[in-house]
């Protein structure tokens, strides 16, 4: 499956969930109504019968409390989870990493994470770590697969080397393409309010106990005590049978997720070493456990499981690591039983084997076709969220060509700002220090950011992208009113020569789809069909038939071929003077809020238009990439090289 096919049964699965919900909402209210009744009975002297129960009022009132107490529950727990992976890490008591970290293991995990995020295409995610964590264990969160976050525990940190981390950061990021991290924050919700009825149970022993015990009560009072301490403790009971169906649900919907984040990471990298490793260590003993209060809730959503329980084969969230080693390759396993024997011989070969911190080998790989011809043999559909060992290589050569003084700044929330603004001054018509001026800064700052223009200008233009992407978590950490501020900046300048470039639209509209409010919000889909898309479809293909440089009965024709796949009549190029910004930001607006499918065929069309002449060129791929991220599709790097 490639990406699309993922978010479509992401989307299916959802519906399973629901439906499990629904089953073990059924259960729960039955089991509380029982344990209702028999409270009733004891207190009615054995008088009340269990066919006068169902009919009763009361009954009617232990089901809607339960079912409202369920449903608050994951209410609750979404409202709570509501600005999704940011949500999360900061009720796990995550620590992000640094801007500007002095640990050399904090710099490896971010590089990697950079690299990644510039091989697949997308923003990089904002990195935490989850200190006091001895063992070795990651998730990734979020709504959107352009919004992640990433967290591992300070043992990952400590105990893997760069390949090994390599491997599980990769893991990683394939929950990411793979459309599983809306559903794990959902399992969330649901799991919080299935889990609800045992904490109320636990309310209701707990203050009952201390009435009985600590006042003075009449017959009567008392009697009503103890029968809510039995409803209590009853509810307990449920609550934990909520668990086990909880369990359940995980295991149904997560526990072959795993086989293929471990396939993709292996894919991703060619280095089944790096996984491997990860996975013998955690084999060896490191582990991946987790001390924090919230490890049951996240034991879907990690590398690794992160309780101890029983019953493994009916409620594991996870295969056994043996079962995940030979997957990868039978002689994994065996190599980890050798490695633990040399280990309890002779601890200081643990290592052995392992390619030194800071090492960045693909071992077995092989050269991959990328550029135009992968693109035109695989589609580009197929290339989305798929990234392979040859968009790492260049991932990797990007970010290294980025100059260290530069990518210090990328790091820096306030030189991150005016990299933006020397990115936007440089692809403007212009004069450089007219538009410094607009900025109202201080003499002393403008010579700066003059200086900053000439140093971006020297820069290869393929940079530009990578550079949004690594300066984007680093402007996360403004507020509300300073993102603002920096985009309407941003806007001034790009709209002081009353025309905008293509990359003056991919600069603006990919920050502001980063850090305008609710950005980490997916977008509910609204459009199931392409002929309500028709005039949406028109005007984006026809800007990139003007982009693409094609003119006359030529442009024309590109513009009829790339669109007649998806709609019954044919379409009219429209004019370059009718695609205007509003419409332009209209048309990705309703297309966002389209099915993947949809995305699926959009995508394919567009990159064969930027394609048709067997050349792509900056602009024509900085625009596709935009588009691509508006839809929130990830588009690993697309050159002619």
């Amino acid at each position: 499956m490639n990406f699309f096919d993922h978010q479509d049964t992401a989307r299916r699965k959802t519906g399973l969930l629901v439906l499990y919900f629904a089953l073990a909402v059924l259960a729960i209210i039955a089991a509380v109504s029982l344990a209702a009744f028999l409270a009733v009975y004891w207190m009615s002297g054995a008088t009340l019968r269990l066919s006068d129960w169902w009919a009763s009022p009361v009954f009617h009132v232990t089901a809607g409390l339960t079912l409202l107490i369920i449903v608050f529950g994951s209410l609750r727990k979404l409202w709570q989870l509501r600005n999704g992976g940011e949500a999360l890490v900061a009720m796990l008591g995550a620590r992000e990493v640094p801007l500007e970290t002095n640990s050399a293991d904090e710099r490896i995990y971010r590089n990697v994470v950079e690299e990644m995020a510039i091989a697949s295409g997308i923003p990089a995610p904002r990195t935490f770590v989850l200190d006091r964590e001895p063992s070795i264990n990651a998730f990734v969160a979020g709504f959107r697969p352009t919004e992640a976050v990433i967290c591992v525990t300070e043992g990952a940190l400590e105990r893997l080397d760069r390949e090994e981390l390599q491997g599980v950061i990769a893991h990683e990021f394939s929950h990411i393409f793979n459309a599983d991290m809306r559903i794990n924050l959902r399992l969330l919700a649901v799991l919080a309010g299935i889990l609800s009825i045992g904490k109320v149970g636990e309310f209701l022993l707990y203050s009952n106990t201390r009435r009985t015990y600590h006042f003075r009560t009449g017959r009567n009072e008392a009697a009503g005590h103890f029968a809510a301490i039995l409803l209590g403790a009853a509810m307990i009971v449920i609550g934990y049978i909520g668990l086990f169906f909880g369990r359940l649900i995980k295991a149904a919907i997560s526990r072959q997720r795993e086989f293929l984040a471990d396939a993709s990471s292996v894919q991703f990298t060619r280095n089944p070493a790096g996984i491997a490793g990860a996975l013998i260590k955690i084999h060896n003993g490191a582990g991946t456990i987790l001390a924090t209060s919230h490890a049951e809730d996240m034991s879907h959503m990690c590398f690794g499981e992160t309780v101890p329980f029983h019953l493994r084969s009916f409620l594991a969230t996870h295969p056994p690591v043996e079962d995940r080693l030979k997957a990868i390759d039978p002689s994994w396993l065996a190599r980890a039983r050798v490695r633990k024997r040399k280990a309890m011989e002779q601890p200081a070969a643990d290592a052995a084997g392992h390619a030194a911190d800071g090492s960045v080998g693909f071992v077995g790989s092989q050269p991959v076709a990328t550029g135009v011809a992968a693109t035109a043999a695989m589609g580009a559909a197929a290339m989305v969220g798929a990234v392979t060992p040859a968009h790492m290589r260049r991932g990797q050569e990007l970010h290294a060509a980025i100059p260290d003084a530069l990518h210090q700044q990328l790091h820096q929330p306030e030189a991150a700002q005016w990299l933006m603004f020397a990115l936007a001054i440089n692809a403007s018509k212009s004069e450089p220090d007219t538009l410094v001026s607009l900025l109202e800064l201080s003499s002393l700052e403008a010579r700066i950011l003059v200086q900053t223009c000439a140093q971006v200008r020297e820069l290869d233009d393929k940079l530009r992208l990578p550079m949004i992407d690594l300066a984007i978590p680093t402007l996360k950490h403004l507020d509300k009113t300073q993102r603002q501020a920096f985009l309407a900046q941003l806007d001034r300048l790009v709209k002081a020569d009353k025309r905008i470039t293509p990359f003056e639209f991919v600069l603006t509209r990919i920050l502001a789809n980063h850090l305008e409010p609710r950005a980490e919000r997916a977008g509910r889909i609204r459009f199931r069909r392409f002929n309500a898309l028709r005039d949406d479809i028109q005007v984006l293909f026809s800007l990139l038939t003007h982009v693409s440089g094609a003119r006359n009965e030529e442009a024309g024709q590109l513009f009829r071929s790339a669109t007649a796949s998806m709609l019954d009549k044919e379409l009219a190029l429209l004019p370059a003077s009718r695609c205007k910004l509003p419409a332009i930001e209209q048309a990705l607006e309703n297309l966002a809020h389209s099915t993947p499918m949809i995305k699926a065929t959009l995508v394919n069309a567009l990159a064969d238009l930027v394609l048709a002449d067997g050349e792509v060129r900056a602009g024509e791929a900085e625009l596709l990439r935009a588009i691509c991220t508006l839809l929130d599709c990830p588009m690993p790097p697309l050159s002619s090289d």
